[in-house]
């Protein structure tokens, strides 16, 4: 595998761009939607502006990974014939009532094996003049023998979305805004988060199989 191929997919998250968030929608559900699990879920979902103005290719909802994207973005998906996503209705208003026409829900069905940060490089960085260097985990591989093989995938047990050079083509050609790109192999993790997760992982394992706290 090489991540040289492969992208990070997010917003710019910007201030000034409309931000729609969910009427009555947990975390749960929140996250079933993300992964295009539509199970108890009533459709169409209502978003409501919360803040900026600027409409703009993708929405930010509130939720990480939890996009809309326009009418513009789902035709640039159809034609490229791009795989790994599907839509789901929704109703999107302004603060005044007003309904914001074409928008849809997006959620990801592309799949692949866990990110694996043994593969990562560890780098230190100075944040501070004085202070004591940083533990950085650089390039952000994830589990290809298990990927699907879709253009738009989500790495099991993470809600990060990933793309493939393809996405990024299509998408830069089309000049789809609101869309933020990063190769994987210029991602850097701070190695506490790192760390924090493999632990939670171990603290998982031992107590499915009683081996403690």
């Amino acid at each position: 595998m090489n991540i040289k191929d492969f992208y990070s997919f997010g917003s710019k998250l910007l201030s000034t761009t409309f931000q729609a968030h969910a009427e009555n929608l947990t975390l749960d559900k929140s996250h079933n939607l993300i992964l295009g699990v539509f199970d108890n879920i009533d459709f169409p979902v209502v978003f409501r502006q919360e803040y900026g103005k600027k409409l703009t290719d993708m929405l930010d909802t509130g939720f990480v990974s939890l996009f809309l994207i326009s009418d513009k973005m789902l035709r640039v998906l159809k034609e490229n014939k791009i795989t790994g996503w599907k839509t789901y209705p929704v109703k999107v208003y302004d603060k005044k009532g007003n309904e914001v026409e074409d928008y849809h829900g997006f959620s990801i069905t592309g799949r692949s094996g866990p990110i694996n940060y043994d593969k990562s490089e560890i780098i230190e960085k100075q944040l501070a003049p004085e202070g004591p260097p940083s533990k950085y985990y650089k390039g952000r591989y994830f589990g290809y023998e298990k990927w699907d093989g879709s253009d738009f995938f989500i790495p099991e047990g993470t809600f990060y979305i990933i793309v493939t050079k393809k996405v990024v083509q299509a998408f830069k050609k089309a000049k789809l805004t609101n869309i933020r790109f990063e190769c994987l192999t210029d991602i850097e993790t701070m190695g506490i988060i790192v760390e924090q997760t493999l632990k939670n992982k171990k603290s998982i394992i031992k107590r499915l199989f009683g081996l403690g706290k």
